[in-house]
């Protein structure tokens, strides 16, 4: 990327851009934190390149500089409430859920999706909003986490479980209330 000129860049921007804010929205649940999150990864990105650059795709390298910021901020931002929050993603998100399409028609399947990926623990939210919404392999997921690759699979696998056990109880609940 380095010696790939402005075409190289613009398009890798194009590329990355929309996959990263999502990433953010999901993370922090705010769709101007997600914003604001986007543009300062990139720059970072940007300046990394002067110096050293890490065994690792672009993307990987892109995605842990965001992870780092993002967890900066977590450490010193007061954040908003969750319904507040929650409500500002429903709105952001409406109708363009980064969810499988028979899932975002439902916007109450949506936001019960949203409330329990929210609840994961923060390092497991990571791996799955990376594997499942976008498309990581393990290997750069573990790059991004600073983590072993078999640690990634097992994150990813325990945060699927987690998340499939509630919704399944939310499921049975919906169920049970419609009935």
């Amino acid at each position: 990327m380095k010696s790939g000129g402005h075409a190289a860049c613009e398009t890798f921007v194009r590329d990355e851009y929309d996959g990263l804010y999502r990433w953010f929205l999901w993370m922090s649940r705010c769709p101007e934190r997600a914003a604001d999150l986007t543009q300062d990864t990139f720059a970072g990105f940007w300046q990394s390149l002067s110096r050293k650059v890490p065994d690792v795709t672009p993307r990987a390298w892109l995605y842990a500089i965001g992870r780092n910021l993002w967890r900066k901020q977590c450490r010193s931002r007061r954040v908003r409430s969750k319904e507040e929050e929650g409500q500002a993603l429903l709105e952001q998100m409406s109708g363009d859920a980064p969810t499988p399409d028979s899932i975002a028609e439902d916007r109450e399947w949506v936001a019960a999706l949203q409330a329990e990926v929210a609840q994961l623990p923060e390092d497991f939210r990571e791996v799955l909003c990376l594997r499942l919404w976008q498309e990581f392999e393990y290997e750069e997921i573990a790059a991004v986490q600073g983590i072993s690759r078999d640690l990634a699979r097992w994150r990813y696998f325990r945060a699927r479980q987690l998340l499939q056990g509630k919704l399944k109880a939310w499921q049975l609940e919906e169920e049970k209330h419609g009935s």
